[in-house]
């Protein structure tokens, strides 16, 4: 009789071992879950993308132009009335670039984009920089491709878009030779002296621009961005490219 109690004391000890039930908590049962692994959602479709930067413009035709400055030259007359003895001739353009009018620039601007799938967003985009003498700015519409990294922060990206382009300005040399009275023959009050003239650029040009960047979430909503934009307008006179660098909403 002992040796089955002990027996079946063995038995309902090792059943006791096999079996995992419930954990009971307070009186009531508790079910221990095992988590899943989370989804690698801080990069969504289906998201609106807003980015606020900053920009360090470089013009991609630095630099002055070889005008002349002093001795000989060949002009076109601007301003010469027939049988008047004053002239102003236009000698060239001190600027080679003819948009920021300077080799560099600095100024902000912002997108808006909206990620259909994971991968391919649309969406437009505005800024303004501090050309010479004036601001210049353009609107495009935009298409990115980004590239998450598994389950990471970072997700590369390039991107492209066209649009339009205005402001700016663009310098000119001009020769002035004025007469201020007749003295005697062979020995006229004349002077000569050159200057440069700034002008606001009045029209509206098409642009393009390709880059690529980096983008890095701190968390679902809030992220960094940092890219390369090259814009091409009217080349080559007017190409320029933009470091920007800036703040990254997603909703």
């Amino acid at each position: 009789m002992k040796k089955f109690a002990l027996t079946l004391t063995i038995l309902c000890a090792l059943c006791a071992l096999a079996y995992t039930g419930t954990e009971k908590y307070s009186g009531k049962d508790k079910e221990i879950v095992q988590q899943a692994v989370p989804e690698c959602d801080l990069y969504r479709a289906h998201e609106w993308d807003f980015m606020i930067w900053g920009t360090y413009a470089i013009s991609g035709n630095s630099g002055q132009s070889h005008v002349f400055r002093d001795g000989t030259f060949e002009g076109t007359v601007e301003n010469l009335t027939t049988g008047d003895p004053n002239q102003i001739i236009d000698i060239g353009h001190v600027s080679n670039d003819r948009y920021l009018n300077k080799d560099s620039a600095i100024g902000g601007g912002a997108d808006i984009k909206y990620f259909f799938s994971k991968y391919w967003g649309l969406g437009v985009e505005g800024f303004v920089v501090d050309a010479n003498d004036n601001s210049a700015g353009a609107g495009l519409a935009t298409a990115t491709f980004r590239w998450p990294i598994g389950c990471s922060r970072f997700a590369p990206y390039v991107f492209g878009g066209f649009g339009a382009a205005g402001g700016g300005s663009h310098t000119v040399r001009f020769f002035e030779e004025i007469h201020h009275g007749a003295g005697e023959v062979g020995n006229e009050n004349e002077q000569e002296f050159r200057h440069d003239k700034t002008f606001k650029n009045n029209t509206t040009n098409a642009v393009g621009q390709f880059g690529g960047g980096l983008e890095i979430r701190v968390t679902r909503h809030v992220g960094f961005m940092g890219d390369f934009a090259w814009n091409v307008l009217q080349r080559p006179d007017n190409d320029f490219g933009m470091a920007r660098f800036g703040l990254t909403l997603s909703y």
